[in-house]
């Protein structure tokens, strides 16, 4: 009983230290702002007209723990929403419905100096429209590749856990439905994302004395 006991407390002990270092690793971090997308479709039919969706509120979290002094590991999980509208050659614009986005993407980031940090990753986005019209009538197609890359700043800690910056994200994917496919389009059309964002990150004390320096 007395060795069972012993035992007992020292696997106890051994998970409560690695809860504890992986709680003191991990580095969350939140981000709002804005982004622009680049045209969806360009077509001609009576006149030339392009899709696209509004200037959209973007959501991104993201998790991460450093893999040395320099490099961190990450995941990050991205939403947007916005309207999708129809760009006609007079200058109209047409909306569309609603049209949202979702995508996961796992990277590294690496400091640069002077509080500015970049980061690059791969992963999928999913196109989430509101209904199953127009260029989404026959859904929206599987998850599509993504390629991505992040600039950020934070200025040096004033006090406490929460560091607060802003970062510049860029993506770029490919995009077709198969309304598209029906229609004619033979090739998926390149699509450019840019994000603008405030971003608020917080982590144990482990990460926040490497975030000094890494401006995660």
């Amino acid at each position: 009983m007395v060795v069972g006991y012993w035992r007992l407390a020292g696997i106890t002990s051994g998970l409560a230290c690695a809860a504890g270092a992986l709680q003191a690793q991990l580095l969350v971090r939140a981000a709002l702002g804005a982004r622009h997308t680049s045209t969806l479709v360009h077509d001609s039919i009576i006149t030339p007209f392009v899709l696209r969706p509004a200037l959209a509120p973007a959501l991104a979290v993201t998790a991460a723990t450093p893999l040395d002094e320099r490099w961190t590991a990450q995941v990050t999980l991205d939403f947007s929403t916005s309207t999708l509208e129809r760009h006609d050659a007079d200058g109209t614009t047409t909306g569309l419905g609603r049209v949202s986005t979702l995508a996961f993407t796992v990277g590294l980031r690496r400091p640069l100096g002077a509080g500015f940090a970049a980061g690059a990753g791969v992963g999928g986005l999913k196109y989430l429209p509101a209904g199953e019209t127009g260029i989404f009538r026959s859904g929206a197609g599987g998850v599509l590749g993504l390629a991505g890359a992040v600039v950020s700043y934070a200025p040096p800690r004033v006090g406490g856990r929460w560091q607060l910056g802003i970062e510049a994200r860029y993506d770029v994917h490919r995009f077709i439905t198969p309304a598209l496919r029906s229609e004619g389009f033979t090739s998926a059309r390149t699509v450019h994302r840019i994000a603008l964002a405030l971003r608020a990150g917080r982590g144990g004390a482990a990460g926040a004395a490497g975030a000094a320096g890494a401006a995660p």
